[in-house]
């Protein structure tokens, strides 16, 4: 009977929420979007532990001496490899959301890759003088990379669909066949964008910015990584996957302020100061702790046999944040008593997280690391080793236990109850 009303109400938070959540993920155009950054990731990853090895090596960086002063002569080398992956990611971006987006439209994605690549070239050009702005090959020039990696391959894909190419006889090799064909395409398309930054002088990317900025700047707010983060959760807590759902949205946003974080690292701003909060480990040190880690535990002393089986089969995945053999396992899925405390366990851990992390009492994260790394590695590393971190997982953890305690004991009672009965 008490299901009931809770079915009712997933169904018509589905139609609300997740319905229009899938149908923009799916879009090609989204998607390309969400798979390219995703591409990128190992480059962000490799960069960011190589900026952190090279604080390793330097001089006041945790304290007055280098942590590992063996390292110290190769400091500025690792800094080097830093700046070849970190400092870049927008250009591999640019080239990666271009080869996707043509898969996605079944287009020659050899062909679109290029010209994606050769637009964002075209986006950045200043002048004859100055060349290209080579800022922007790094995450300020994120936004850029997707916007004409998207320009492009979509204007690409009505030439190719529209037949407005050159026409090969037959017989000819495919790979002569898709050279020639792009020539017209290629030619239009690069033509139009030189002319408008060239000739007109209009500056896509300063344009661009200055009009996402902004926008960016607001949304590394308490508000927004709370509200995104209870949404996140309630589509987990009615059956979704709530971290694919709101990926497409908060992803562009979240490895460029963790780009930006290095950056800034490597220029010398305090670690407690740097630019951004919301990072993906940030979400995963706030949410997973408190909303899973926690009834994890309860199940561990549990008088239910089978919660106290499931927690054995299931803390191994837990720990490296997989949690859906808990989440769809116990279930916490439409629970009628767990899935308040699960909701509202994360959604006020990850209003703590953020406001520690806002009040500087802890260093801001500037190492993306793989997302099945457990919060208490990550959260360690990407913060360049600050306890605080481990302590505020800690936190997070007892908070979730005292919100789950009193539901865990009605829905073991009920439980109980039923299998007397039974």
């Amino acid at each position: 009977m008490e299901t009931k009303p809770l079915n009712v109400i997933a169904e018509e938070l589905i139609n609300r929420l997740a319905g229009p959540l899938i149908k923009v993920g799916n879009v090609p155009a989204v998607a390309a979007v969400r798979d390219g950054l995703i591409a990128t990731i190992p480059l962000i990853i490799i960069g960011s532990l190589f900026l952190l090895t090279s604080m390793l090596g330097q001089n006041n960086t945790f304290s007055e001496l280098a942590i590992l002063p063996a390292l110290s002569p190769y400091s500025s080398k690792f800094v080097v490899f830093f700046s070849m992956t970190m400092n870049f990611i927008a250009l591999y971006a640019a080239l990666a959301i271009g080869l996707i987006y043509a898969r996605n439209l079944n287009i020659d994605v050899i062909g679109a890759a290029l010209l994606a690549l050769a637009s964002f070239f075209l986006f950045n050009f200043n002048s004859v003088e100055a060349g290209l702005d080579s800022r922007m090959f790094s995450a300020t020039g994120l936004f850029t990379a997707i916007v004409s990696s998207l320009l492009s391959v979509k204007c690409y894909s009505i030439f190719i669909k529209r037949k407005i190419t050159i026409r090969m006889p037959e017989g000819v090799p495919p790979n002569v066949i898709n050279a020639f064909v792009a020539l017209i395409p290629y030619f239009l398309i690069l033509s139009a964008f030189w002319f408008i930054r060239s000739i007109l002088d209009f500056n896509f990317s300063s344009t661009i910015n200055e009009a996402l900025i902004p926008i960016l700047n607001a949304s590394d707010s308490i508000i927004v990584f709370t509200i995104i983060k209870f949404i996140t959760l309630l589509l987990w807590a009615i059956g979704m996957h709530g971290d694919n759902m709101m990926s497409p949205l908060v992803s562009p946003m979240t490895y460029r302020w963790v780009a930006e974080n290095a950056q800034a690292v490597s220029q010398g701003v305090p670690l407690n100061q740097l630019p951004h909060i919301w990072t993906t480990v940030v979400e995963r040190i706030s949410m997973w702790p408190a909303s899973v880690w926690s009834v994890l535990a309860l199940m561990w002393f549990s008088r239910l046999k089978q919660a106290k089986t499931l927690a054995i089969i299931a803390t191994p995945a837990a720990i490296f944040t997989i949690v859906e053999p808990v989440i769809f396992g116990l279930p916490l899925v439409l629970n009628p008593f767990l899935i308040i405390p699960f909701v509202l366990s994360g959604t006020i851990s990850s209003l703590i997280t953020y406001t520690a992390f806002s009040l500087e009492w802890i260093n801001r994260v500037f190492v993306e690391l793989p997302w099945a790394t457990p919060p208490f590695i990550s959260g360690y590393i990407a913060t360049g080793g600050d306890w605080m971190a481990l302590v505020l997982i800690v936190v997070n953890f007892l908070l979730g236990l005292i919100i789950y305690y009193p539901f865990w004991k009605a829905y073991e009672r009920s439980q109980l109850a039923e299998n007397n009965l039974s």
